[in-house]
């Protein structure tokens, strides 16, 4: 076992953020702002409609329900294609960032590194950061589908509560065990919008519209990063999000909407979203490799409008 802090930071090298007050504040203005509902079916998702419309198999879908600090999701699942369900009925902001446990470590091992992480150290290097669904707003879901290999992983929410202490440090780890499937290969999902992300930008084709999507987004750069989707409030922009992130004093100017959490070069997920009218913004916090500094601050923010 570890007991060196190396697990906090959620958005250090993979995972949740470093700014406490950012998301905690995200989270309570959402709940009150977005009114986002939790009886959104997966069947109705853009993913799976196009698996039904299509004679492919579709996904198998597995449901992690996120309350505070717990995660509630099977323990065993079929390796292959797989949909992540993100049902988040807690009251703060919640993710799914997977880490893959290497061979001679246990969920145990996590757990116990956890509840003793301190800030500011990247994961340990027996865990390897795999993509989960980012952050919805509280009461909300996020759906991603992606292909998973046999082995031992960790759902762990790395975002950290207004008190600074991180929700896997509360206890809000789970283990997961892939199995080698039976049954036949399933394809990924049809996607309509293409993102590619590099050091420091995202490459976004074509240009999102509202509705429903499938997005497929792959990470092409040296470093982990996320895409963390915000709505920008009404007769909000960026520079808005920007000088309250830096200040971070009153109610932020945006709502989470989903997303994809730290994935690592070369990964490739598909992420299901319905999107309304209106201004947004695509964001990485995950802090730099080199100087420490959210890759936002390096340039990685890319505004958008839906008509």
């Amino acid at each position: 076992m570890f007991t060196d802090p190396s697990l906090h930071s959620s958005r250090r090298a993979a995972g949740g953020s470093r700014h406490a007050p950012l998301l905690g504040a995200i989270a309570l203005c959402s709940l009150a702002a977005c009114g986002a509902s939790e009886k959104t079916a997966i069947a109705d998702s853009p993913a799976a409609t196009a698996a039904a419309a299509s004679s492919d198999p579709a996904p198998p879908v597995v449901t992690i329900t996120a309350q505070n600090y717990s995660y509630s999701a099977p323990d065993t699942i079929a390796s292959g294609m797989v949909t992540l369900r993100l049902v988040n009925k807690g009251p703060e902001l919640h993710h799914v960032q997977l880490f893959r446990i290497a061979a001679g470590r246990s969920i145990a091992d996590v757990e116990m590194g956890m509840k003793m992480a301190k800030a500011e150290s990247p994961p340990p290097p027996w865990l390897e950061p795999v993509a989960g669904p980012n952050s919805p707003a509280p009461g909300g879901e996020q759906s991603l589908t992606e292909e998973l290999t046999p082995g031992n992983y960790a759902i762990v929410c790395m975002i950290p509560s207004t008190d600074g202490v991180m929700h896997a440090t509360k206890g809000m780890v789970k283990g997961l065990t892939v199995i080698p499937s039976t049954g036949p290969r399933v394809m990924a999902p049809s996607a309509d919008v293409k993102v590619v992300m590099s050091d420091y930008a995202w490459d976004v084709s074509p240009a999102i519209t509202a509705g429903k999507h499938v997005i497929q987004i792959e990470n092409n750069a040296a470093q982990p990063h996320e895409m963390f989707i915000i709505q920008l409030a009404p007769g909000k922009n960026v520079n808005d999000f920007l000088q309250w992130f830096g200040a971070q004093q009153g109610p932020p100017p945006a709502t989470p909407m989903g997303g994809i959490s730290a994935m690592p070069k070369g990964a490739v997920g598909y992420v299901s979203v319905n999107l309304p009218p209106g201004e947004y913004a695509l964001m990485c916090f995950l802090p730099d490799a080199k100087d420490g500094k959210p890759h936002l601050a390096h340039g990685m923010v890319k505004p958008f409008t839906i008509s």
